[in-house]
């Protein structure tokens, strides 16, 4: 009996520490709490105190999917029982959930695509991911995030970035192909930012509405493209009036009328740019062969007089 209380009292403190945002030492005492409860065959308490200290260990790894996995069986061994979490008070079952869907969250948004497939893939997992935590969790406040003191996030709000990481995925699973298209999708992840009261995601969003969708016609070769740095970059030029008034009547720049940069399709700049570098190479060949002729005059000159030197 004595060991019992004393395990109670050990998970007690646990709580304490929990309370007063100390997760590190609560996960300690509540490890403590686990094996307390199993030296006297306490399997409820053993199960409950485990999962407490699932849901502290995530302070120690606050991104990683996993950790919220292993969190969420924790929690699901708990049943319809109440677990509270500092202030707030839910279920195993219910925080298991949101364990789980804060573990998809983490490992789709953390996606770094290689390829426009990935891309693709990850708009889709963010999309499924929005629809379930909008009608999952809906208004309510997101348990795990408040705990670990990451602000008040509900299910509309996170849904709505998700929705908005979405939309980003797919723009740039377009950018090669279509960049007027990803910009509209650029466009649409620009209102769901707003919506979800992220303005500094917003106007990064509007950027590459800008940039994907520009559209102007190559200096060099006429051709008519979208997608500034993308599909087509400005270069500086030396422009006259009259040059550029020779392109006034062109339904698309080819110019920059305030820095005098000219656009350049990325087949052009690309043809550039290496004859460029060919040119150099050359130049830069040409040099040393004149130069080395000098340099080995220099050598047997030093040599000489060490030479000499010698000799004295």
């Amino acid at each position: 009996m004595p060991l019992l209380k004393s395990a109670s009292d050990v998970f007690d403190q646990a709580n304490d520490y929990l309370m007063r945002g100390d997760f590190a030492s609560a996960l300690n005492k509540y490890n403590d709490a686990v094996r307390k409860f199993q030296k006297v065959g306490d399997v409820n308490g053993a199960t409950q105190a485990y999962a407490y200290a699932a849901v502290m260990s995530l302070a120690q790894n606050p991104s990683n999917p996993n950790a919220y996995r292993g969190a969420a069986q924790a929690l699901h061994a708990l049943g319809d029982s109440p677990v509270k979490l500092g202030l707030r008070e839910s279920t195993g079952n219910a925080l298991a959930h949101e364990a789980e869907i804060l573990a998809s969250v983490m490992e789709w948004t953390s996606l770094q695509p290689a390829s426009t497939a990935q891309y693709q893939q990850k708009a889709q997992a963010l999309r499924q991911v929005a629809t379930a935590i909008r009608s999952d969790i809906g208004s309510n406040v997101l348990v795990l995030p408040e705990l670990f003191r990451q602000g008040s996030i509900t299910g509309e709000s996170q849904a709505l970035a998700l929705a908005a990481q979405s939309e980003e995925a797919l723009a740039e699973s377009m950018i090669a192909t279509d960049p007027k298209a990803a910009a509209e999708h650029y466009q649409t992840a620009r209102l769901w930012w707003s919506q979800a009261g992220n303005g500094v995601q917003a106007d990064a969003a509007a950027a590459h509405v800008a940039q994907y969708g520009k559209s102007a016609k190559c200096w060099f070769c006429g051709r008519e493209v979208a997608g500034e740095n993308i599909h087509f970059v400005p270069m500086p030029s030396d422009l006259t009036d009259l040059v550029k008034a020779a392109d006034k009547d062109s339904p698309l720049p080819s110019f920059d009328p305030q820095t005098g940069n000219v656009y350049a399709c990325k087949g052009c700049h690309g043809a550039v740019h290496h004859l460029a570098d060919a040119l150099a190479t050359q130049r830069m060949n040409e040099l040393d062969a004149k130069i080395q002729p000098q340099i080995q005059d220099l050598k047997n000159q030093i040599q000489s007089i060490k030479n000499r030197v010698n000799m004295l």
